[in-house]
């Protein structure tokens, strides 16, 4: 497939709905966080992705070399619950529609100015780092993205669900 990326891909409109009447439920048995606080983070990481891509599209880094543990998730699509704690940047600072709206604007905003396509995505060789995982391309960073998302979504879905009313 080729062609611009969607100016409003599905993990948008995904993270978009949990922005409901849940945000103040909490399960300490699934996550220390907050359904709203787990929203935030999803948001804030979703820049932090984008960021991260702009700094691949680059072409920059590219013999930089990926890690074990961006090896692993690469392989295993999966990230494991509680094993990783989250970079400072990334820590929600209140879970609630106040402190999510602009970021949450802003990403939409982001997302419909994306200027590269996917041709371009999977032809860049150039990398940015993760904290963790090293150094990754933005096509892996694209499945990170995806990788992550999913992982926050089956946690709040595991919230929402055991959280009581």
């Amino acid at each position: 497939m080729t062609g611009r990326l969607h100016d409003r891909p599905r993990f948008a409109d995904d993270l978009a709905q949990q922005c409901n009447g849940k945000l103040a439920l909490q399960s300490p048995m699934v996550s220390k966080w907050s359904f709203g606080y787990q929203v935030e983070h999803l948001y804030r990481a979703s820049h932090y992705v984008l960021d991260r891509l702009e700094e691949a599209m680059s072409g920059a880094n590219a013999k930089e070399p990926m890690g074990p543990w961006g090896m692993a998730l690469m392989v295993s699509g999966f990230i494991p619950r509680g094993m990783f704690p989250t970079i400072p940047q990334l820590v929600p600072e209140g879970g609630t529609m106040e402190i999510i709206q602009p970021i949450k604007d802003s990403l939409q905003e982001r997302l419909a100015n994306i200027p590269w396509d996917l041709a371009d995505v999977r032809a860049s060789d150039g990398k940015s780092k993760h904290p963790r995982m090293q150094w990754l391309t933005a096509s892996q960073w694209m499945l990170f993205a995806d990788v992550h998302h999913r992982h926050h979504l089956r946690i709040l879905h595991d919230i929402a669900e055991t959280a009581p009313r």
